[in-house]
């Protein structure tokens, strides 16, 4: 008889394989995970590259680059000047982008159209169709009172079709106010009115009108002079106008949100309001 350890034969070696024990399951773990964390720097970096959170390592965002077309108000151009930080604006008028429109927009992250102050409200059906493509396309446009109302063209002397006027006949659908009937059929988008009335936040979660509930803030200060339209909105609301002595309402700030594009009215010269500019400006980038 031999012992039973004996009868068995001698003990197999033990062999570590590749992988096994804890230094094999940490490096299968970090190979999961390496993907996983390539994946969150990539979102991290285009979060931060097209403005939806900031991340202070990868530094400050430059300033966007802007189109104005038309002829805005010098307190307007002042204060493009002082935002020079957040956005810089070249200025052109419409006529200029008669000729490859669509290729001319394509280089700015911000168009701005304001012929408030010209005697010529008028763009071409060219430019009218790029400014629309150029927002649903993604682009970020900003609408200033009664500019682009008429398409330019004719042949009454007017330089332009008499037979249009109002933004959906120039840019389609993408502006979020309308054009009605006015007295006397005078379209609402040409007539001026005249208003002593301060700004009042109407959507209180949108950044435009952050930590600004009314303006002028203060009751020590006068009511704006204002010159403004008695448009229809067609998007969202984002504040209003209330005359200081007969309390009637006007449309203030109103935006139109396409699924990537953006498009704002301001109802008003804008230069008013340096604050809710500021905020339009961080809105837009």
């Amino acid at each position: 008889m031999y012992p039973e350890d004996q009868a068995q034969g001698p003990a197999e070696p033990s062999y570590d394989y590749p992988g096994s024990g804890l230094k094999g399951k940490i490096t299968r773990n970090l190979e999961g995970l390496i993907p996983l964390i390539l994946l969150i720097i990539i979102a991290a970096f285009l979060a931060h590259r097209f403005g939806f959170v900031q991340l202070p390592f990868l530094g400050a965002r430059p300033p966007m680059q802007a189109l104005l077309v038309g002829e805005p108000s010098l307190d307007f151009l002042s204060m493009l000047d002082q935002d020079r930080e957040l956005v810089y604006v070249r200025i052109r008028d419409a006529a200029a982008l008669d000729i490859a429109p669509s290729e001319q927009l394509a280089q700015y992250d911000l168009l701005i159209l304001d012929q408030s102050h010209s005697s010529n409200k008028a763009v071409s059906r060219q430019f009218g169709e790029a400014v629309e493509n150029y927002v649903r396309t993604g682009g970020k446009f900003i609408l200033i009172a009664d500019s682009g109302i008429y398409r330019s063209g004719g042949i009454f002397g007017t330089g332009r079709a008499v037979d249009v006027i109002g933004w959906q006949a120039t840019f389609g659908d993408i502006v979020p106010v309308e054009c009605d009937r006015g007295l006397g059929e005078v379209p609402t988008c040409a007539q001026a009115i005249t208003v002593q009335g301060r700004i009042y936040r109407q959507d209180f979660d949108h950044p435009i009108m952050e930590g600004i509930e009314v303006s002028p803030a203060h009751p020590a200060i006068p009511p704006y002079n204002l010159i403004t339209f008695r448009v229809k909105p067609t998007g969202n609301q984002i504040a209003f106008i209330r005359h200081a002595v007969t309390t009637s309402f006007f449309p203030a700030i109103v935006e139109k949100r396409l699924i990537i594009g953006k498009s704002i009215y301001f109802n008003y010269d804008p230069a008013l309001t340096p604050g809710i500019w500021q905020n339009t400006l961080e809105y837009m980038r």
